[in-house]
């Protein structure tokens, strides 16, 4: 279920957007989303919602302001 979330958030969509610019999706594609721990030892809490781990995600990576919003407002939420 975590990786499940992980793959739904926008952060990690919009790193796999940075390399897919056709429908392939092979493994190159993937390479610039950072492996997570999905145990319970995980610096990322799996069991809230898809918006809480991105944000989550983006306190870790650090990203600036200016990231946040590009990604907030060019990546839209998955169900």
């Amino acid at each position: 279920m975590a990786l499940l979330k992980y793959v739904k958030t926008k952060f990690a969509r919009a790193m796999l957007g940075i390399l897919k610019i056709t429908q392939d999706n092979d493994r190159e594609v993937w390479r610039l989303i950072p492996l997570q721990d999905f145990t319970s030892n995980s610096d990322i809490d799996w069991t809230k919602s898809v918006a809480d781990i991105d944000r989550q995600l983006y306190a870790k990576y650090g990203l600036d302001e200016a990231e946040i919003e590009f990604i907030e407002t060019h990546v839209k939420e998955m169900e």
